[in-house]
C-alpha cells in the first residue's frame, strides 16, 4: 500500500526509485503515424514496374503508360521524397498545391503542380507535366539507382524517418506517452473513461455541473471519470530533468491546482519524476506529501498507487 503511509516513509520510496530518462518505445516512432498510403497500395506495386529501368526511353514510356493506366499514382510522389503529412493532405484536399522556384533562365520563376485524391484520368501534356516533375525532383534517380526491390519498403521507411525526425514534438509529452498505457490498462480494468490532453470543459459536456470557466479552459494531461457517478479525478503528468527546474514552485503551484480542483470536487494527483530534479528534494517532497492528496513518481504509479487512488475515489 501507498496512500496509508507517512510522508516520510512515501519521500523514501519516491527518492529511492526516480528515473533518469522519460522516454519509452512509443517515444521513438509513433506507428500510427505509418498512414495515408494503403489505399494505394495497388498504385505502389505498380511503381515497382520502374526499378531499376536504366534506360531513358523505355522509363519514360513505362512512366507515361503506368500514370495513364492508374492516374492516382502520381498522389504517391509527395511520400517518396517525404512531404510533411499535414501539407500532403492539404493537396490531396485540392486545398493547397506544390509550388516549386526554379533557376532556368529562359523558365517561369514558379512551376506549380497539384497532387488531387479525386484525379480520375491525365491528359498528355498533364502526364508530361507530371513526368518533368519526376525527373526533376530527383524520383527517376531514385528508381534507376537506389530503390533496388519494393517501392513499399521505401515508402515506410520515409514515414519512419519523418516520424523519428518528429521526436522533438513528442520531447515534451514522452512521459505522458510512457504512462498513457498504465492509465489505460487500470482504467480498463476499473470501467473507467480516460480522457487525454483535454480541456476541464469536456466535462460539463458529461454532465458535470460544477465546473468554473476558469477552470473550463484548462488542460489535462489526464482526467479519468466514471459517469455514472459524476466523479473525476485530474492526473498531471510532467517530467524534470534538473535543468531550471524549482522543486518548490514546482509543488506549490500543484497545491494550487489541487485547492482549486477540490472546489470544484475533481480529485487530483502529480505523476512526477526526474532524477536530476528531485533526488536532493527531500524537504520539498515531504512538503508535496504532506499537502498533496495523491503524489507518486512512475515507480509508483506502475506498482500500484495508480489502482489504490482509483479505488479510492471512485469507491
Amino acid at each position: 500500500m501507498f496512500i496509508d503511509k507517512t510522508p516520510e516513509e512515501l519521500t523514501t520510496i519516491f527518492v529511492n526509485n526516480l528515473l533518469i530518462t522519460n522516454r519509452g518505445f512509443n517515444y521513438y516512432v509513433d506507428w500510427k503515424n505509418m498512414e495515408g498510403y494503403s489505399q494505394y497500395l495497388v498504385e505502389i506495386h505498380a511503381l515497382d514496374v520502374l526499378v531499376g529501368c536504366k534506360d531513358d526511353d523505355v522509363f519514360k514510356a513505362r512512366f507515361a503508360d503506368l500514370v495513364d493506366k492508374l492516374p492516382k499514382t502520381i498522389l504517391l510522389f509527395p511520400f517518396l521524397f517525404g512531404l510533411a503529412k499535414e501539407e500532403r493532405k492539404k493537396i490531396n484536399q485540392g486545398k493547397s498545391k506544390l509550388i516549386i522556384i526554379q533557376d532556368e533562365i529562359d523558365g517561369a520563376d514558379n512551376l506549380t503542380y497539384a497532387f488531387p485524391a479525386n484525379v480520375t484520368s491525365l491528359t498528355i501534356e498533364q502526364i508530361n507535366i507530371y513526368y518533368n516533375f519526376f525527373v526533376q525532383m530527383g524520383l527517376k534517380y531514385l528508381y534507376q539507382e537506389l530503390i533496388e526491390k519494393s517501392t513499399l519498403d521505401y515508402i515506410i521507411g520515409v514515414l519512419v524517418g519523418m516520424d523519428s525526425n518528429g521526436r522533438k514534438n513528442r520531447g515534451g509529452s514522452a512521459f505522458e506517452l510512457a504512462c498513457q498505457p498504465i492509465f489505460e490498462r487500470e482504467c480498463q480494468r476499473h470501467n473507467l473513461l480516460l480522457l487525454t490532453q483535454t480541456k476541464f470543459q469536456k466535462l460539463q459536456e458529461l454532465g458535470f455541473n460544477n465546473i468554473s470557466q476558469d477552470i473550463a479552459n484548462r488542460k489535462a494531461d489526464f482526467i479519468v471519470v466514471d459517469t455514472l457517478k459524476k466523479k473525476a479525478i485530474n492526473f498531471e503528468v510532467n517530467f524534470y530533468n534538473g535543468t531550471g527546474s524549482k522543486p518548490e514552485e514546482i509543488i506549490d503551484s500543484y497545491i494550487n491546482r489541487q485547492n482549486d480542483l477540490d472546489a470544484a470536487g475533481i480529485g487530483f494527483s502529480l505523476v512526477t519524476d526526474g532524477k536530476e530534479c528531485w533526488s536532493n528534494a527531500s524537504n520539498q517532497l515531504n512538503k508535496g506529501f504532506r499537502h498533496l492528496r495523491y503524489l507518486q513518481n512512475f515507480y509508483m504509479l506502475k506498482h500500484g498507487m495508480l489502482d489504490e487512488i482509483l479505488t479510492s475515489v471512485f469507491a
